[in-house]
C-alpha cells in the first residue's frame, strides 16, 4: 500500500492522540481521499487512525460519576454522499435509538442546528449528545460506526469512570496556580527573599514548606507544547484538549467556535450536584485561560465577550453568547460567585471603558457589570472597595490594568507587584521612586490591589456566601506574561506574590482543618538560574557587558533586603543581583539592570529582530525560536505540585494535569492514599 505520506501526517494531526480504530468493511473505494490506494487484502483490517471518524471526548478520560460532557460523533473527510449513524454501542449495549431520539430532540430546540453541532457540509456527519453522562464507575467501551458511500467505518473510545461521594472530609479546596512558574522561579525566589547563610538558604518559600510533593506533566492533546487553556482546563475538568481550548474540544464546524463538544468542570460539577461556591482571584484579565477554567467551556480561549457572559451565567441574543441554539450550553453553566481581576474591556461598552483607562471594550458593546448588579453582585474597583465590599453578597472586581503606553502587559492586566509597590512608596528601581521612572509609574497604580489582597477577601466572601464549600482558583498570572516578555526581574516579585497568597491560604486552611492547598504551575517557561551581576560595575561602565554575568565562586550571592519586612526586595537592583537565563527566546537585548517600564523584546511580527525601545545599548542575544515568535515560550519541563491538608498524600509522585482533577475529586471522596485510587474506579 502506498501513501502520501504529506496527506496522511496532516489527517494524523486531524485525528490528534484519538487513537481511534477505523475497519474499512465495505468494497468501494470512494470515501477515501484520491491519494489513496488500497490493496484487497488490507479491506477489513484495522487501520491507523487516520481522522477519518472520532469520538469525542478524548480517548482514555476519566470522568467523575455523573460529571457531565457532549457525546460526540464525527468524521472529518467528507463522502460523496451524506454519512449516516448506523450504531452506538455502550460496553455492548445498543445505543443508537437513544442517540438519535436525544439529537431530534436538540434539533426541534430554537437554534436546534447549534444544540446538534451538525456541520455545514450535508456530507460530514458531526451530532453532540450534549449532557451526556455516566451513572456508575468502572470502564466504558463506546464505539461508533457511521456508514457513507457504502462503507463502514468504526471509531472506538475507552472510557473510565471515578466513584465520587460527598463525605465531607474535604469541603473546601484552594488551587494556586504560577502561570508558567517552572521549579527555577521557585529557586530564584527563594533566593531573593531570603538569601543565604553558611550556605544553606535561611528560609523556605511557604509553598515549599507544604507537607507533600510532587512532579506534574503538562503536554497538550495536539503538542508537547501547552498553552495555558489545555493545561488548566487539565487540572479541572481532567480533560486532555488541543492548545488554546477551555473545557471543549475541536470539531468539524470551525466556522463556529461556541457548538463544540463540551466537558463540564470540577467546580461546575460541586456547584451543581453540592451547591458549592466558585470564585477566581488573579492578575490577569478574569475571563483569560487559567481563571475561566473552572467556569468556561467553550474551544476558543479567545472568545472573551462570550467567556465574560458564561462568568455571570447570561445567555441573551443580541450579546456575543446568544440564547438561541445554547440551551446545552446553558444547562453546564454555573454562575461564578467571587471574581477578582483587571479586564474591564470584556464587561463594558465603549461608553464607560474609559473609567477603566482602556479603549478597547465589548464588541457587542453591552454592559455587563449592570447585568452583575442586576444578579445580586457586589462591584469593587479598587484595594479600597474590595476591602469594604459585603463578604454576603457574590463580588465582582474589576481593577486597573497596566494603561501606560507599550507596557507590556496592557491595559487589561494588573501591573508588576514590583510596580504597585514603588507606587506604595514600598520599593525603588536605583533609588528612584514612581515620579522619578520614566515614564512615571501613575498614581492609580497604589489603589490596584495585590494578589495576597484578592486572596484573602475571596476566601472571607467565599466562606459566608457558600456555606456547603467551594473551590477557589488563585492565580499569580504575571509570572507567565511578564515572562513571556522577558521582564525576569519582575517576574521574581510575582513569585513572591503568589508565595504570599499561599501563605494566607495555608493559615485558613490549617485553622480550618477540611481545606486542601495546593500549589502547582500550568506549564514552564525556559528559565534557569544563570548567575548574579555587580549592578554598580554596570550602571559605572566598568565592566563589558559580555564579562558581567558572574559564574561559579565569582556568582556570590544577591544582596537583596526587605527592611520593611512586607515580603517583597526593597530596591530591585541591589549591588549584586540574580540574573535569570532564557531559553525559547526571540532576540533581545540586556543590560541585565531592571527597566522602568516593561517592554517587548522584539518587533511585532519578527522575533529575530529586536525591539530598538529596549535597552540599545544592552547585550544582544540572539532569538533561538522561529521568526514567527515575537515573545519567550512556553516549554514541556515538568512543574512542581505542592500539596497540604486533608487528601494531600494523593499528590505525590509523578502525576499527569489531568490526574491532578482526578485526585481533588478523590480527596473530596474520603481518599487519603493513593493506593485507594484504583478502587474508586471499580
Amino acid at each position: 500500500m502506498r501513501l502520501n505520506h504529506y496527506l496522511l501526517n496532516s489527517l494524523r494531526k486531524i485525528a490528534g492522540n484519538l487513537k481511534l480504530t477505523v475497519i474499512v468493511v465495505g468494497i468501494a473505494l470512494s470515501f477515501w481521499a484520491a491519494n489513496f490506494a488500497f490493496v484487497q487484502d488490507v479491506w477489513a483490517k484495522e487501520m491507523p487512525a487516520i481522522g477519518k471518524v472520532r469520538i469525542w471526548p478524548t480517548n482514555n478520560t476519566i470522568f467523575l460519576v455523573n460529571q457531565r460532557f457532549d457525546l460526540r460523533i464525527e468524521n472529518t473527510i467528507p463522502a460523496k454522499t451524506a454519512p449516516t449513524l448506523q450504531a452506538l454501542t455502550i460496553n455492548g449495549k445498543d445505543y443508537t435509538k437513544e442517540f438519535q431520539q436525544q439529537i431530534a430532540k436538540q434539533l426541534a430546540l430554537p437554534g436546534g442546528k447549534l444544540e446538534v453541532g451538525l456541520p455545514a457540509d450535508p456530507n460530514l456527519f458531526g451530532q453532540s449528545w450534549r449532557n451526556f453522562t455516566f451513572e456508575q464507575p468502572g470502564s466504558y467501551e463506546v464505539i461508533a460506526t457511521l456508514k457513507a458511500d457504502n462503507i463502514s467505518v468504526i471509531a472506538k473510545n475507552t472510557y473510565k469512570v471515578q466513584r465520587f461521594e460527598l463525605t465531607g472530609e474535604v469541603n473546601k479546596i484552594i488551587l494556586a496556580i504560577g502561570d508558567g512558574m517552572g521549579n527555577p522561579l521557585r529557586t530564584a525566589g527563594r533566593i531573593m527573599a531570603y538569601g543565604f547563610q553558611d550556605g544553606k538558604s535561611k528560609a523556605h518559600l511557604s509553598m515549599e514548606s507544604m507537607t507533600e510533593l510532587g512532579l506534574v506533566s503538562t503536554s497538550s492533546l495536539d503538542s508537547i507544547i501547552p498553552d495555558s487553556a489545555n493545561t488548566a482546563i487539565a487540572l479541572t475538568s481532567g480533560a486532555k484538549t488541543i492548545n488554546g481550548s477551555l473545557g471543549a474540544f475541536p470539531d468539524n464546524t470551525p466556522s463556529n467556535p461556541l457548538d463544540n463538544p463540551r466537558i463540564e468542570t470540577l467546580p461546575q460539577y460541586m456547584k451543581r450536584l453540592y451547591g458549592w461556591g466558585i470564585g477566581f482571584a488573579t492578575t490577569a484579565f478574569g475571563v483569560d485561560a487559567t481563571p475561566a477554567s473552572t467556569f468556561a467551556n467553550l474551544v476558543s480561549r479567545r472568545q472573551y465577550d462570550a467567556i465574560a457572559q458564561q462568568l455571570l451565567d447570561y445567555f441573551e441574543d443580541g450579546y456575543s453568547l446568544p440564547k438561541t441554539g445554547f440551551k446545552g450550553l446553558a444547562e453546564l453553566s454555573q454562575p461564578v460567585d467571587v471574581a477578582l481581576a483587571p479586564g474591564a474591556r470584556y464587561f463594558l461598552p465603549k461608553s464607560k471603558i474609559a473609567d477603566f483607562k482602556d479603549k478597547v471594550s465589548r464588541k457587542d458593546d453591552k454592559n455587563l457589570v449592570e447585568i452583575a448588579k442586576g444578579k445580586g453582585y457586589s462591584i469593587a474597583t479598587d484595594v479600597d472597595t474590595l476591602l469594604a465590599a459585603p463578604n454576603n453578597k457574590p463580588l465582582l472586581g474589576l481593577f486597573l490594568g497596566d494603561f501606560r503606553p507599550k507596557s507590556a502587559l496592557g491595559a487589561q492586566n494588573i501591573p508588576s507587584v514590583l510596580d504597585i509597590m514603588i507606587a506604595r512608596g514600598k520599593a525603588t528601581i536605583d533609588g528612584r521612586g514612581a515620579e522619578s521612572l520614566k515614564p512615571p509609574i501613575p498614581k492609580e497604580f497604589a489603589k490596584i490591589p495585590t494578589l495576597p489582597e484578592m486572596t484573602k477577601k475571596a476566601i472571607s466572601v467565599l466562606n459566608t456566601v457558600s456555606p456547603k464549600g467551594w473551590i477557589l482558583l488563585v492565580e499569580s498570572s504575571q509570572t507567565d506574561k511578564l515572562a513571556h516578555s522577558i521582564d525576569t526581574d519582575r517576574v521574581l516579585y510575582e513569585v513572591l506574590t503568589l508565595d504570599k497568597s499561599v501563605a494566607i491560604a495555608r493559615e485558613f486552611a490549617q485553622q480550618d482543618g477540611k481545606t486542601l492547598v495546593l500549589v502547582t504551575s500550568d506549564h514552564a517557561q525556559g528559565q534557569t538560574v544563570a548567575g548574579t551581576v555587580d549592578t554598580l560595575a554596570i550602571k559605572e561602565k566598568r565592566v563589558d557587558l559580555k564579562d558581567a554575568l558572574h559564574a561559579f565562586e565569582n556568582a556570590g550571592f544577591p544582596t537583596y533586603s526587605d527592611l520593611d519586612n512586607n515580603g517583597y526586595p526593597d530596591e530591585a537592583n541591589p549591588n549584586i543581583k540574580l540574573v535569570l537565563g532564557v531559553s525559547a527566546r526571540p532576540a533581545f537585548r540586556t543590560n541585565f539592570l531592571t527597566d522602568d517600564l516593561n517592554l517587548n523584546p522584539s518587533v511585532e511580527n519578527d522575533g529575530s529582530t529586536v525591539n530598538p525601545e529596549r535597552e540599545p545599548d544592552g547585550l544582544l542575544l540572539t532569538a533561538d525560536l522561529e521568526r514567527k515568535e515575537t515573545i519567550a515560550n512556553h516549554t514541556a519541563d515538568d512543574v512542581v505540585l505542592n500539596a497540604e491538608g486533608p487528601g494531600s498524600a494523593l499528590f505525590r509522585g509523578y502525576l499527569d494535569n489531568v490526574e491532578v482533577f482526578q485526585r481533588m475529586a478523590a480527596a473530596i471522596s474520603g481518599a487519603k492514599e493513593r493506593a485507594e485510587l484504583p478502587k474508586l474506579l471499580e
